[in-house]
């Protein structure tokens, strides 16, 4: 996901997170796979680069969950929000492809 983002593919993006993906943002509000989309095709949020820590997953059937660190030079409103943060994926796997349908995360600094 990372690598999509820095690169701003959209068509990886869509791929890779699901239809019905949420997570709710720094503001508290809801962010959805289509705003994710708008605003990495804007430029509206940019990942620079980042640095992921060791990802550590578990898969149980077609659910699988993945946790981790990561550092991220980022650039979002024109602002640079870039910093250090732990996430956790829940992950479907839906016509025989894993997909993210949920990410939950936070800043550690």
């Amino acid at each position: 996901m990372g690598d999509a983002m820095v690169a701003a593919n959209i068509d990886k993006l869509n791929q890779i997170l699901a239809d019905d993906w949420a997570t709710i943002g720094r503001s508290g509000k809801i962010v959805t796979k289509e705003s994710v989309l708008r605003d990495f095709k804007s430029g509206k949020d940019k990942l620079v680069s980042y640095e992921a820590g060791p990802v550590d997953a578990q898969v149980f059937g077609n659910v699988a969950v993945a946790h981790g660190g990561v550092i991220e030079k980022r650039i979002r409103d024109g602002k640079d929000i870039s910093g250090e943060a732990v996430y956790m994926d829940l992950l479907k796997k839906r016509d025989g492809k894993w997909v993210v349908v949920h990410t939950a995360g936070a800043r550690v600094n």
